[in-house]
């Protein structure tokens, strides 16, 4: 299923900002100097449900694995290593888990890869569709990365330093093929973004955008462009602010869920992959 519900707005404007808490048994050893947790998201594999978080490290890019039933993190998959050191905020949507990995030391390059969430390929770290990215400083990498199945394949954006600019792919992950649709430089102001999730109603496609607001989580709306062809509208709708249990950060992983009912949930956690993991979950009110 892809991140789709019946009314966007309205789905953003009902989410509480209290959050459930979550404890997580971590007794992995999680990577994460000069670097920290990145993105989240609840996926299901093998029929169970699976928080996937994003890390970076001095050294490499990774995702933790942690296990819904049981409370526990269950394994680390590393996803490449220097200079590819820095997974950002990601996204599934679908059969699919979109992870941009850039270097965050020369911020000249990144790739931004496409992983079945099935089977092994995420483990053995094999994508089916690697868009490759280079370029000027900051401006080709991708610390922020949203997917949508938007048929006939997947829509597929990409914020590069702070989320300044936003570039559209239209991707066929089976195909291993991604064509850039457009770009988009955001107004001045706007926050740097850590993750970006896109999610579409009947009528239109939105991303929302997760930041951290002093002691507060943070999340924007902003309409994108109207079913069909896009075209970019890139209008910020509405902003909501939730409450944090102490140590989670929206600035480290943040990241939003549709569930079977066709429900919008936002799930973020801290920045250092402890003994103990804190996750925050919001769910409708």
């Amino acid at each position: 299923m892809g991140q789709k519900v019946d009314n966007v707005e309205q789905s953003f404007k009902t989410l509480s900002t209290q959050p459930q808490i979550i404890n997580i048994e971590n007794k992995l050893e999680v990577p994460t100097e000069q670097g920290h947790l990145q993105g989240i998201q609840l996926v299901e594999r093998d029929g169970k449900q699976k928080l996937l978080i994003s890390g970076s490290s001095k050294d490499q890019a990774y995702l933790l694995q942690v296990d819904i039933a049981s409370k526990k993190s269950e394994k680390l998959i590393q996803l490449m290593s220097t200079p590819y050191r820095h997974a950002g905020g990601i996204q599934a949507s679908g059969e699919f888990l979109a992870v941009g990995i850039e270097d965050n030391v020369a911020k000249t390059m990144s790739k931004v890869c496409v992983y079945p969430i099935a089977g092994t390929q995420l483990e053995e770290a094999k994508p089916s569709l690697i868009i490759e990215r280079y370029g000027k400083a900051e401006r080709n990498t991708a610390g922020a990365t949203g997917m949508l199945s938007a048929s006939p394949g997947y829509l597929v954006v990409v914020g590069d330093w702070n989320s300044r600019n936003w570039d559209f792919y239209q991707c066929s992950p089976q195909g291993g093929n991604a064509m850039q649709i457009l770009s988009y430089a955001v107004p001045d102001g706007w926050p740097a973004y850590q993750s970006i999730n896109l999610i579409a109603d009947r009528k239109a496609i939105y991303a929302i955008g997760l930041y951290q607001l002093e002691a507060q989580g943070a999340a924007d709306l902003i309409l994108v462009s109207n079913l069909g062809i896009i075209e970019p509208i890139m209008e910020k709708v509405a902003t909501k602010t939730f409450h944090c249990s102490e140590g989670v950060d929206f600035q480290a992983a943040a990241g939003l869920q549709v569930d079977e009912d066709g429900r919008l949930h936002v799930w973020a956690t801290q920045k250092d992959a402890l003994e103990r993991l804190l996750i925050n979950k919001y769910s409708p009110k």
